[in-house]
């Protein structure tokens, strides 16, 4: 099974992109519920090359009100019209679904384009080629472990070299969080995000819970005597404890119904913010429901845990005499609740500065080549006349140059193949791959430093010349590369072919910087160029644009014009690390507020119960000023320590997120900096309102009853 890019379906006037059609055999219907609402019932649907099958909803859209089966529709396949025969419609497949298509095709649509780019006939038994992915259904007693481990013997036994790929088998309920790395997944999912997204909405819980603590504990001095009465009056620590325990859980379950509404208000936002669509899935929603609920209670549970088995525990005189070892006690068990409060707060504040200084850099990082004033023309597959299209936009004065390329800077996909060491031919060296047309190394400023680029001086160089990085000539054992012989690889299992290395280039940035610079392999091609690099002189995009689509007129007049900066295209790779940062920085806001609620309450409940020694301290001489002192000095004490131990905490789980990139900004101590005086001036602003008030109090309003 394998998507095929660029699908098209016209029918009558109307032309219809399908991005999500699959090239597959007659026997997915064998392996996967994919219902027939009309067609044949045999499941050899799609035995015949011009076979199509269609969702109902396509169906609909191309057939409104018809039984499409057995009409004939023209599709755009490879660049190419056909036409094909609709020999089924089936349900839509659910949003949940692991793999999405509107229509299937046969596998031969995929399989001859395959052979037909690589110069090969044997696309579907090439142990080698691995662009699609392949289902297989197991018997219910199959012992899985034992058949993956039959792969190797049989890679030996039928391949004669070793394939750089590792064949082994992967649950279909595994595929969609467990297929990062897995070429040809499909729709998936990533569990680090899962991961990481779940540990910070615990935190968040976390805090909230917290801060219920701390009031809860703060205010249930006027609780004592309530206890204490129903206590002398018979009752039990466990009817206490229960009742305590509800009032938590009720308070949760009656704020359960405004979270959904605002979670319903904000799924849109958070969908943009996730880079996903976040649907609620009518299938799923008694688990939806069973799930909230069950939160909801736990977080009630949790959150009054600790002051019901706290209170429920007080015995009757410790009550009558309010012991001051108890109240200290409580006092202490705050302050560390406080500071834990803070602790995450000042972790998600450094984080969010780490991240953005990674992405920062990434923006900025000098990749080895042009990094801006670049523009990539998408031309599609089988463009003929691109030569042509290049040298007229060459000819304009704000234009620098331009090169064709069949996949553009910073490369998204990959092409690799397996070559011998020079030193050592038992050695194979993983090579990838990148395949260009003249003038594109001087467009995107590729620095030579042995040898020379690709010229039409030479004729040789279209077939038999290849250049190579430095990372490529140190691990394929090179001395002296320009003008060594170099195996490109195998076609159809036995012509070797074989180019002379013209050039060595500065090593640069393939790929993102998520990844390291792999030994690569640059060579010719005039078949599979698909997009084109225009440098152009700085300032002047605006003015090059009209004249690039009016030759793009002439050139492809059916075909779209697209293309994008190379600034818009790093910015948008780089996407999923600025939403993180955004991501975290709501967190982190959210964090800060919740904490600040509870400081502001238990800030609160502390001056009204200080109102008589805050009286005492001004009858005898005390100044506003001083009393609001002792009560800041308390608080940055607090915030002084929460900044100091988040310092390890971030550093363990920042460092654990930057391994993800081969190339890192350093982590400054400023970060910390700014975190602790964040949280400082937040703490210290919340807490002086009430310690102001409490300042300004008249003694003898104070002590009017002593």
């Amino acid at each position: 099974m394998r998507y095929i890019r660029g699908f098209r379906l016209k029918f009558k006037e109307e032309t219809i992109t399908v991005n999500n059609a699959i090239a597959t055999d007659s026997d997915i219907f064998d392996i996967f519920t994919l219902p027939l609402i009309s067609g044949s019932s045999d499941k050899n649907l799609l035995d015949d090359q011009n076979s199509i099958v269609l969702s109902r909803s396509l169906a609909e859209k191309v057939f409104p009100g018809q039984n499409p089966v057995g009409q004939e529709i023209v599709g755009v396949v490879n660049n190419a019209e056909q036409v094909f025969m609709i020999r089924g419609v089936f349900e839509d497949l659910p949003e949940n679904s692991t793999f999405r298509t509107q229509c299937l095709l046969n596998s031969k649509w995929t399989l001859n384009d395959i052979n037909k780019t690589f110069g090969i006939t044997n696309a579907d038994v090439n142990w080698f080629q691995n662009f699609w992915i392949t289902w297989v259904l197991l018997s219910k007693d199959c012992n899985v472990k034992t058949l993956e481990n039959q792969f190797r013997a049989f890679e030996v036994k039928n391949i004669s070299e070793k394939p750089p790929f590792q064949y082994s088998l992967q649950n279909l309920g595994d595929v969609y969080l467990g297929s990062a790395d897995v070429a040809n997944a499909g729709i998936t999912g990533n569990r680090s995000n899962v991961r990481l997204f779940s540990a910070i909405a615990f935190l968040i819980v976390l805090v909230a819970a917290i801060n219920y603590i701390i009031l809860s504990t703060a205010v249930s001095t006027g609780r004592r005597l309530e206890i204490g009465i129903r206590k002398t009056f018979g009752a039990i620590n466990r009817s206490i404890k229960n009742q305590l325990l509800s009032e938590s859980v009720l308070l949760a379950l009656i704020v359960l119904p405004i979270a959904l509404i605002l979670m319903r208000i904000a799924l849109p936002y958070a969908g943009k913010l996730f880079q996903t669509k976040l649907n609620i899935i009518s299938s799923n929603i008694v688990v939806y429901i069973s799930v909230y609920l069950a939160l909801t209670i736990i977080i009630g549970v949790v959150s009054g845990f600790y002051t019901s088995s706290y209170l429920s525990g007080l015995k009757v005189m410790d009550i009558i005499k309010s012991s001051v070892h108890s109240g200290k006690r409580k006092q202490y068990f705050r302050s560390f609740l406080i500071v834990l409060q803070l602790v995450i707060f000042c972790s998600f504040v450094s984080g969010t500065l780490i991240i953005r200084s990674q992405y920062n850099y990434a923006l900025n990082k000098d990749p080895g080549y042009f990094n801006k004033d670049i523009l990539l023309i998408e031309l599609g597959r089988d463009f003929k006349g691109y030569s042509a299209y290049i040298n007229s936009i060459k000819s304009n004065p704000n234009v620098i140059m331009a090169g064709g390329v069949m996949n553009g800077l910073p490369m998204q996909g990959s092409m690799s193949s397996m070559h011998t060491h020079f030193q050592d031919k038992t050695l194979k060296v993983n090579v990838e791959g990148l395949a260009v047309d003249y003038n594109f190394v001087q467009t995107m400023g590729i620095k030579i430093l042995e040898g020379r680029e690709f010229s039409q001086d030479f004729g040789s160089d279209l077939k038999q010349s290849v250049i190579l990085n430095e990372t490529a000539v140190k691990r394929l054992g090179i001395v002296d590369p320009v003008g060594k012989i170099y195996i490109d690889g195998i076609a159809d299992g036995n012509i070797v072919v074989k180019e002379t290395i013209i050039g060595v280039v500065k090593d640069f940035n393939l790929h993102s910087i998520h990844s390291d610079i792999p030994p690569l392999m640059i060579s010719m091609t005039d078949k599979y160029i698909q997009q084109v690099a225009v440098h152009y002189k700085p300032g002047t995009l605006n003015n090059i644009l009209p004249m690039l689509e009016a030759e793009w007129k002439k050139a492809a007049p059916d075909r779209p014009f697209r293309f994008t900066t190379i600034e818009d295209m790093i910015k948008n790779i780089y996407s999923s690390e600025r939403n993180l940062s955004t991501i975290v920085s709501i967190f982190a806001l959210f964090t800060l507020l919740i904490a600040a609620f509870g400081l502001f309450g238990l800030t609160l409940f502390v001056a009204r119960s200080r109102i008589k020694e805050i009286g005492i301290k001004k009858a005898f001489g005390s100044s506003e000023q001083a009393i609001v002192y002792s009560f800041l000095k308390n608080n940055l004490i607090l915030v002084l320590m929460a900044a100091l131990l988040s310092i390890p905490v971030t550093l363990y789980f920042m460092n654990k997120w930057l391994s993800n990139f081969a190339f890192k900004a350093s982590i400054n101590w400023w970060v910390f900096v700014i975190s602790f005086a964040v949280a400082a001036v937040v703490v210290l602003f919340t807490v002086s309102i009430h310690s102001y008030k409490a300042s300004r109090i008249n003694p003898v309003d104070a002590l009017r009853y002593e």
